[in-house]
């Protein structure tokens, strides 16, 4: 039997899918880097620091574990192979990976919100959330939840250096790892530039490869170098007026995502994910991949 696409399948669309701005001043210096192997140790440490400059991120300090990951989806991977027996919990309208987990791996999974959480769940969510950009609906009532009844929860920060959240509570001690990646910054999705931070240690496959620097060095440097280069408020300081612009003109709301508008129901209804709003990217009509 043939299976259906877990989300429906945007990326073709205008506004569909989540993507990088191709801005010309990234893609100059992207040019400019030279070709060699980057320190792997030195990135991590500067990159913690990079993503949450200006930012009060509460509790961050208590993750001391970190390892370089190939974006954040090899995160998602290790996460998943340590809690592959419990069910997994997320948000409708969460990134659509979570959710070929839970059709293809996971034995049983269930929507947040349509039964209550439990213990042997396992809880995986977007901040900020994939389907609008902005902070989930109940994020800390989740984790009180969860804190409750020693859920482990993996928080998703992919998109956090695109956005204008700048305040997170990340001490609740259910929160075993936080993951977040340079693709949505910079023009640098196929370079797979990650870090995974965790509370605890546990040696998994991606900590071993990180200990013998089994990892993509080129793409550290890549990484490294652009860190060095621009700001974590760079991209969304840059593009803030064009996006309030182009969601006036296109009658959606602005997400917390700089790249992102959120249309209501009834307006640009073809570009729902499962929530209650619509999501447009605006990162090819504003680089002019699309017109």
């Amino acid at each position: 039997m043939e299976q259906k696409s877990v989300l429906p399948p945007l990326r073709d669309k205008k506004y569909g899918g989540a993507w990088s701005i191709h801005d010309v001043e990234s893609t100059a210096f992207l040019k400019c880097i030279d070709h060699r192997q980057g320190n792997r140790k030195e990135f991590l440490n500067d990159y913690r620091q990079w993503f949450c400059n200006n930012k009060d991120f509460k509790g961050l300090e208590q993750f001391q574990h970190i390892d370089f990951s190939a974006g954040t989806t090899e995160t998602f991977g290790q996460f998943y192979y340590q809690h592959i027996n419990k069910r997994l919990r997320l948000i409708k309208g969460e990134y659509f990976y979570h959710w070929l987990m839970a059709r293809n791996y996971f034995k049983s999974s269930a929507v947040i919100g349509d039964e209550p959480l439990a213990d042997g769940d396992v809880v995986v969510i977007s901040c900020p959330f994939s389907d609008t950009g902005n902070t989930p609906d109940n994020f800390y009532d989740i984790l009180t939840q969860c804190e409750d009844l020693h859920i482990p929860v993996m928080l998703d920060l992919a998109y956090i250096n695109v956005s204008n959240i700048s305040e997170l509570d990340l001490s609740y001690k259910c929160i075993h790892t936080i993951t977040t990646s340079l693709s949505k910054i910079f023009p640098v999705e196929a370079h797979r530039i990650g870090i995974r931070l965790r509370r605890d240690f546990y040696d998994d496959s991606l900590f071993a490869y990180n200990q013998n620097d089994y990892v993509n060095l080129h793409s550290v440097n890549v990484g490294h170098q652009l860190i060095k280069k621009f700001d974590n408020n760079w991209l969304y300081n840059k593009y803030e007026t064009k996006q309030a612009e182009t969601c006036a003109k296109l009658g959606v709301a602005p997400s917390s995502c700089v790249i992102f508008g959120l249309g209501q129901k009834g307006n640009f209804d073809e570009y729902n994910r499962g929530g209650k709003t619509n999501r447009l990217c605006f990162s090819k009509l504003w680089d002019k991949r699309i017109t």
